[in-house]
Order: C-alpha cells, then structure tokens, then sequence
C-alpha cells in the first residue's frame, strides 16, 4: 500500500526522506544497493532488536517523488516496508476554565489509589523528571531525534497523570521523546522516531505504552505497531482532536491499538473528538486537573484523557501479564459505564473507563 496520503510539507518530517523498514540481513543489503542505484544518500541505518528490523533512511533524488521513491524500492526489495516520514501531533490544549478535579470521582479510583502492576511507556515530549509532581515516580528517558529538543509540558502532563498517587503508587515510567521540530502548526514528531521508541519499549519489555498523539496513516508506523503488539505491548493511543468528521487517525486507528476518547464531567463527548468504529473506550479529557509545577492548569483534549485510561490498565492485577489487546478489550468492555447506545458504539466506544474495585486499595 503507498503512502499518498498527507504528504504536504506540514504532513511531514524532512519532505526529501523515504524511509525502509526489512526483516533481514539480505534484505537490508539488497536494500543499500538499491538506494545507491537509484541515487539515493543512505543518510542513516538503524537497528531495531526489539523490533527484528533494521530501518534506513534515505534523501531522495531530486525530481523523484514520495509515491516514486516507494514504489520503486519496494519494487527492488519487495521484503521490505518504504514510506515517506509522516508528521504526529499532540492532541491536547490548556483551558482557562476552572472546574472541580473531577476525573478520579468519575472513573471511580480507589479513595487511596492503586499500586501499578507494570511499568508503563511515554512516546510524548521530553518529561521534566525534577517536576514536584512525579517525586514519588520511577522515570527513565531516552531521546528518538536529532536537534533541540521541544519544550517538555506536554510529555510532563502525560507522566503526571500516570504517576499521581491518587491514582497510582510504585510507578515506573520509561519516557520516549520524539517531540524534536515544530512549524507553524506546533510540535511534530517523525514516523521514524515513533518507530525506534517501539523498538526501545519493546526491548524493554513494556506492558503498556501511552500514546498521547496522531497523524496520518503510515505503513512504516502499521509495521511498527504490528510487531510491537506481537511482542505483547499493548498500546493506548488517543483518537485525535480533528473533529468527528474526519477518518480515524493513527495510531488509534490501528486494529491492535486500544482508542481513546474523551468525555467532560456529564459524561458529553468533547466536541473536537474523532469518531468512528475504532474507539475504543471513554475518559476524562475536558478541564482534566493536572498539576504543573507548584500550582495546576486545567488542559482539554483526547491526550489527557489517554493517560487516565494507561493508568487504569496497569493498576488492574488481572491485567499484569495480558499479552493480547483481545483480552485488555474485553476487561474494558466489562468494567465501563455506558455512555451511548448498548454495546460498543463509534462515539463511546464501550462507555466510561472505571477503576472501581480493579485494585483493591
């Protein structure tokens, strides 16, 4: 499948870049002398243990295009996966309205929290690990990008969501920043640089990654996710704040990926939320109470409701060794609230996320 979709320069990390995925030595090699034949600058190759991939990455020659590129070497290496860069953007905005911290009465949290079962994985900004907030967190980080990094709140919020004691205790975060470059649009993170955080968690043995960003559909991102799932992670991405009228975005929009929407404090859908068959459950995500520095900010958007739902499955002891997306589903679809319609529906998805009785204390 090529990658037509959302090439334009806002779309994208370096306009000039196609990317290749292969599963092998022979590969790889058939793969650099394909490059070289065809003019293309080999400017990076990377290996993904955790993947069991190695990626390359190439400047394409000058009037050749993103469709061309792909085609072309996919054509040479037919093993192999070739897509353009494709941008992902954070689906969050702050909020100047004041409202009650509401989320944890809503989902039902234990009076005292839980314990977390598992470590969990950030693929955000940078996290500010000397932040008052994530005193009592765990916090490893590693940079996926080259150049200045982006400011830190957005990954911050993320990780401080995870780690408040009054959702949970003993928490351990392994922090992936792949929030390197803006525009005009705002921060922007390349495909390539969610691909080597996969493989990172992967390596690490993640139970379960939050993804609190989207972005087109991208083969490269597809091959990443499938192989990661395979491994066992299981990944939490936000659906997206286009609107819901717009197609799924990724990597919710993945088969193997749990969706998540956001809801304010009646249970409304927020207004900005993607839509469709792929949501996959609700939480919290309008004027969500997050704590920044010594004082709070109120933020707004299917981002932080992201992390509220992470947080729920890694505080769920029958969850600890869940390898299967099939199985976290079915434990989401038995311990929420409904919203809408019975049953699974494309605004809801399975209703309110609940952590009601899932820990214990």
């Amino acid at each position: 499948m090529t990658d037509t979709r959302g090439t334009g320069e806002t779309n994208v990390v370096g306009p000039r870049k196609v990317i290749a995925l292969v599963p092998d030595a022979q590969a790889r090699d058939a793969m650099r002398v394909a490059g070289a034949a065809g003019g293309y600058q080999l400017l990076d190759e990377t290996d993904l243990a955790g993947l069991d991939l190695t990626m390359l990455t190439f400047r394409m020659p000058d009037g050749i295009t993103g469709p061309e590129a792909i085609a072309a070497l996919e054509a040479d290496v037919p093993t192999s996966t070739v897509g353009i860069n494709h941008a992902y953007r954070l689906q969050q905005s702050t909020s100047p309205v004041q409202t009650l911290d509401y989320a944890n009465a809503m989902m039902r949290w234990h009076a005292d929290g839980c314990r977390a079962q598992v470590p969990m994985g950030v693929i955000d900004t940078g996290i500010d690990t000397a932040s008052p907030a994530l005193n009592s967190a765990r916090i490893i980080t590693r940079a996926f990008f080259e150049g200045p990094a982006a400011p830190a709140a957005h990954g911050t919020d993320v990780a401080s969501v995870l780690a408040s004691p009054s959702r949970l205790q003993g928490v351990t975060i392994y922090g992936a920043n792949v929030f390197g470059q803006q525009d005009a649009l705002g921060l922007k993170a390349g495909a390539d640089a969610l691909v080597r955080a996969l493989d990172w968690l992967a390596a690490e043995d993640v139970r379960f990654v939050n993804l609190a960003l989207a972005g087109p559909y991208n083969k490269l991102l597809d091959l990443a996710v499938e192989r990661s799932v395979a491994r066992g992670l299981i990944l939490v991405a936000a659906v997206g704040n286009e609107g819901p009228n717009v197609d799924p975005l990724y990597p919710a929009g993945f088969d193997g990926v749990i969706a998540v929407t956001a809801v304010d404090a009646d249970g409304r859908i927020y207004r900005n939320a993607v839509r469709g068959p792929h949501v996959d459950i609700a939480a919290p995500g309008v004027d969500v109470l997050v704590p920044s520095g010594d004082s709070v900010r109120f933020v707004t958007g299917t981002s932080i409701a992201t992390p509220l739902v992470t947080a729920r499955l890694a505080a769920d002891p029958t969850l600890a060794s869940a390898r299967s997306v099939s199985d976290v589903r079915k434990r989401l679809a038995a311990t929420s609230a409904e919203l809408g319609p019975s049953g699974r529906d494309p605004v809801y998805g399975y209703g309110l996320a609940l952590a009601e009785d899932v820990c214990g204390g």
